[in-house]
Order: structure tokens, then sequence, then C-alpha cells
């Protein structure tokens, strides 16, 4: 269980780090900036999206958000506390007040600046689409079982309230919440992955505030049917010019089942995979590899040092803490 969650939270690292310098970008300007594709760590390259400068192996803000859901279960003894997280986060950008306008999402920087504001948690959150919540929820799936789906899509409700308090952005963590935590249990079937995905949909119904959208459900059935009948290329390009594979939670969810069923659970074909896309690269890259890293530990020590000493983090100190909550 230890190996596992430590797989999670460097894959998590692993996809969004490698997906970083081509994150946003078009095909057009991702074809200039990488000739040859992603296919290792890069430094930001002037043709940036958002015009930062990070360094070889650096993450961004979709690896800082899981820690901070993770430094929350830590500090609650294995319970996530909605205030407690928001405390966090509010302090992790006043320390990193310089970076934070390059890195924090459209939804979370509105909904913080609502609550900052005076506007009661849940309200602030109420049309937050994005994939905010969807790419910090994974360690939620240590703290609950997707066997009891109801308790597991409430206790995900509780980190979506105060930035992505919506019925598409809900369901769509969980259903990440819900692989996670099937992974983390030992959970190594594709199909069965996909299965437990059209489940959660059912039980997070009701949740949020109810926004018109398309169906996650008939996303998920089209594209895992494009998956079967159709070569790599072609399932990748559908995504990329047809489902879209942007920061909206809609697009982002399927795109991450996609590549994960692609890659077969292997975290770095899924994490190159993710990078060579036209889209929202690092955050389809953190979620999708993040499970795969659950699955097959087959990072390289280089790897985890560089990610480790870039960022300042301890992988082997996270999943110490986490295990005993699992």
């Amino acid at each position: 269980m230890k190996k596992r969650i430590k797989g999670l939270l460097i894959g998590c690292a692993y996809g969004d780090a490698l997906g970083m310098p081509s994150e946003m970008m078009s095909r057009e300007t991702l074809n200039k900036a990488f000739p040859d594709g992603v296919h290792d760590f890069l430094e930001s390259t002037p043709y940036d999206f958002i015009g930062r400068s990070f360094q070889r192996g650096e993450v961004t803000d979709d690896t800082i958000n899981t820690l901070l859901v993770c430094d929350c279960i830590i500090e609650n003894n294995g319970q996530f506390c909605t205030n407690r997280y928001i405390e966090l986060l509010q302090n992790w950008v006043k320390e990193n007040g310089d970076k934070n306008p390059y890195i924090m999402g459209p939804s979370t920087t509105k909904a913080l600046n609502a609550i900052a504001n005076g506007a009661p948690i849940g309200e602030s959150g109420k049309f937050g689409t994005t994939n905010g919540s969807a790419m910090k929820v994974s360690p939620l799936g240590i703290i609950t079982d997707y066997h009891n789906l109801d308790e597991l899509v409430k206790t995900v409700e509780k980190l979506c309230l105060p930035t992505h308090n919506t019925n598409i952005a809900i369901t769509g963590a969980s259903i990440i919440a819900a692989i996670s935590s099937y992974v983390l249990r030992g959970g190594k079937d594709i199909e069965e992955l996909w299965n437990i995905s059209y489940q959660t949909i059912e039980a997070a119904k009701g949740y949020g505030n109810d926004l018109p959208g398309a169906s996650m459900k008939r996303r998920l059935e089209i594209l895992q049917n494009l998956i079967k009948t159709k070569t790599q290329e072609v399932v990748l390009d559908e995504i990329e010019n047809v489902y879209g594979a942007s920061m909206e939670t809609i697009e982002t969810v399927p795109t991450v089942l996609a590549l994960i069923t692609l890659s077969q659970f292997d975290p770095i074909k899924c994490a190159r995979l993710s990078a060579n896309l036209s889209g929202d690269t690092d955050t389809i890259g953190a979620i999708a590899t993040a499970i795969c890293g659950a699955v097959n530990f087959n990072f390289t020590q280089e790897d985890i040092t560089l990610l480790e000493q870039v960022n300042n983090v301890d992988f082997e100190s996270y999943a110490d803490k986490l295990v005993k909550f699992m």
C-alpha cells in the first residue's frame, strides 16, 4: 500500500512536470516549440503559454494542490477538512505570491478572491467547472473506499465546495477519487476502471450547482468505444480535435481515462502521451500518470531524485504518513 501511495504521488509530479513545458499550446505552437515531441523533462521555452521560466522537472499547481490535500489529511488524522484546506492554500498563495499568478487555475483564483471578499464557502465555487478539483483529488482515494461511493462522493464534495461546487466538477473529481481508491487497493483491471467511473456518475447525481453541459457518461462511452475500434493515433487525434483536452472537467476526465487505457497503466508512456497533446498537458498528465504510478512503479531513481530536489518534496515521507489511513 505504501508503494502504491508513493507511486501515486510520484506519478502526479512526473506527469505534471513532463507536461509543464507544453501546457495549453496549440498544435501549431507545440510542433514549433518541440519538433521532436516531449519525451523527457524540459525547462520552459520562449513559447510557454503562460510566460513562465520554470526549470526542468518543476511542477505546477497540480502537484502543489495535491500535496496540500495530503497535508490536510495528515494534519486531521485521516480526515479531510474543507476550512483547513483553504487555510493551507491561502497560506501557500501568500508565501508564493510572485509565482502564483502564473500557475493558479482560473476557478481557484476566482474562488479565493471571492472568499477574501466575504463570500461563504460553497457560494464561492458555484460556477467552477474546470479541472482544479479533479487534479488534486487523488489522495482522497486513500481515505475513501470505492466500494462505498456514496461516502466517497460526500468527501469529494467537501474538497469541491470552495472552488468547484458544480455538478460537473464534483462528478469528475469523484470519478478520479474512485478510480484512485481502486488502484490504491490493488486494482489493475482497465475495464473495471471504466465500470467504476460509470457507477460514480450515478452516485454523484444531485451534487453541486446544477449547470447545463455535455453528458460525462456519454463522453466516456464514446471514447471507450473509440479505443476499442480505432488505432491509438486516431483516438489521440479525435481527443485533440473533436472532444478536446482543455482545462474543462468534461474534457479532462474522459481524456484521463483514455490515456490510462492507451498506456495500459504504464506511467511513462501515459505522461508522454499527455505531454504531446494539444491542451492542458500538465493537469491531464498529473491525474492520469498518478493513477498509472499507483499500479506500476517503474520510475527511475534519477527521475525521482530530480523531482524531489527541484520541488523540495519527500515522497517517501508522505507515503509513510498517509499509509496508516488506508
